[in-house]
Order: C-alpha cells, then sequence, then structure tokens
C-alpha cells in the first residue's frame, strides 16, 4: 500500500471533515516562517545514516515547534491534542470534570458538565473501565493521575458526546424515579433499596401505589429493568449502580439558566 492510499484510508475512516480540518490545527500551532526554516535545515541531513537523521529531524521538530500530518495520524498524544482542539475550536464543545471515583464494580466514573457553544446541555455520569482510562490517551504503564484521568475522561466522552446529549433529562421523570436516581447517586454503594417498612416510614406520605405503577412504566419507557426491581430480594423498589449513568441530571442546569435570566 502506498502512502497516499494509507493516508485516504485513514480520511476515510476518521471522515473528510474532520481530517481535512487537520491542516487548519497545524497552521495555528506553527508559523510558515518556522516551518520554511525547519525544511530547510531537513535538506540539509539527507545523507545522514538512518538512525541520526530520525534523531536530527525530532531535534528540527522541537526546536521550530513542527508538527506534521504524519505526527498527527501516528503519534497518539499529538492526535489527543488535536482531539482537543477540534472539540474546543470547530465544534465548540467542553467537557468539565467536576469529580472521579473507583467504584465496587472494577470501573472508574466521573460527574461531567458538557458545554455546547459556550451554553451547558448535560450534566452526566460517565462509567469506562480502567484499562479504557488507561489506552484513550496512554497505554497500560500510564500512571492514573489526576490530570491523566480527568483527560482520559474528555476524550473519551467526546468520543460519545452526542450520545450522552440523547440521554433522557431526569427533570422529565417521576418524582419517585428522581428520589431514588437521586439516593443512588448520593451513596457510597451506589444502591437503593427501599424495604416495606422504609415505604411506610419514609415515602407513603409522598407517594402511593399509583406512583409505584408509574415508576414501572418508566422502567420499560427507558430501558431500566437492569437498574430499577421492583419487589427484588424482598425489597420493595431496588435501584441499582447503574441508575445514575442512565440520565442526564438537567436540574441544576435549569436553575444555572434561571439564576442568569434573573441577572
Amino acid at each position: 500500500m502506498s502512502i497516499f492510499q494509507d493516508f485516504e484510508e485513514i480520511r476515510e475512516k476518521i471522515g473528510h471533515e474532520k481530517y481535512d480540518m487537520i491542516e487548519n490545527y497545524l497552521e495555528t500551532n506553527c508559523s510558515q516562517g518556522n516551518i520554511d526554516k525547519y525544511f530547510k535545515e531537513m535538506n540539509k541531513i539527507w545523507k545522514l545514516p538512518p538512525d541520526k537523521w530520525n534523531e536530527t529531524a525530532n531535534e528540527l521538530k522541537e526546536k521550530y515547534g513542527v508538527i506534521l500530518l504524519d505526527d498527527v495520524l501516528h503519534k497518539q498524544d499529538e492526535w489527543v491534542k488535536y482531539e482537543e482542539w477540534y472539540n474546543k475550536n470547530y465544534l465548540h464543545r467542553d467537557i468539565k470534570i467536576l469529580g472521579t471515583w473507583n467504584t465496587d464494580y472494577d470501573d472508574i466514573r466521573c460527574n461531567a458538565i458538557l458545554y455546547q457553544d459556550g451554553k451547558e446541555v448535560a450534566n452526566i455520569i460517565a462509567s469506562y473501565d480502567e484499562s479504557d482510562i488507561r489506552y484513550s490517551i496512554g497505554n497500560k504503564d500510564s500512571e492514573l493521575s489526576e490530570d491523566f484521568v480527568n483527560r482520559a475522561f474528555k476524550n473519551l466522552i467526546s468520543y460519545a458526546f452526542d450520545s450522552y446529549l440523547e440521554l433522557p433529562k431526569i427533570s422529565e421523570c417521576s418524582k419517585l424515579l428522581q428520589s431514588i436516581y437521586d439516593d443512588v447517586c448520593s451513596s457510597d454503594a451506589a444502591m437503593c433499596h427501599i424495604s416495606d417498612e422504609d415505604w411506610d416510614n419514609y415515602y407513603i406520605d409522598d407517594y402511593s401505589d399509583n406512583d409505584v405503577k408509574t415508576l414501572e412504566e418508566e422502567i420499560k419507557k427507558y430501558g431500566l429493568e437492569e437498574v430499577i426491581g421492583i419487589g427484588d430480594d424482598g425489597y420493595k423498589i431496588v435501584g441499582y449502580g447503574d441508575l445514575e449513568t442512565r440520565f442526564n441530571d438537567d436540574r441544576n442546569l435549569e436553575k444555572n439558566k434561571e439564576s442568569e435570566m434573573e441577572l
């Protein structure tokens, strides 16, 4: 396969629009003057042996701050930098990581605010395996520092940005479902167990059996059969850990919008 065919395959894989924007990215990261100086000096080293040529070429890249198309397409760190630039400057998207934590389910989760055109559009909890976190911007030996994990989450969420925007809004759900969702999110064990006794002591003043029927309908509507159980293990209602990943918690987003309107 020729180099040209290789580039064409990559262009098809990542999409023409995204591929073509790499040229703009390269132009913003290095002046034409520095590029000209880089290639002028590169023309002087063509007789060097391969190992020395590679070493000198890398030194010249660093000296003039040059990033080439091949670097972006084939070096993971450069591709991640381009992804961040593309999302921020072309798609006008941003992701703010509010916090990250390990769970008892062998995954790492984060609470994040998603922005589109400078506006908050979603508050989500994302869940990824540790291996996904490591390999998204690094490798198996990468140290899971706070900065690394935050960047990894941003990278992973950016790939699924549209899917997160499609999550149902919790504000449009019943008060009972919102209560179960909140209990799961606030619980150290990411669980909500409501026994018959709990129902009689803490819920019956605010909810009725009709609310439970509405909850059953919502379970079917939103496909929550795996994360909310009715009558499981002797409990009236059980909410499981992955429930917190199934919704866009837009309630605080709405409050923020209302506060902005009042100013």
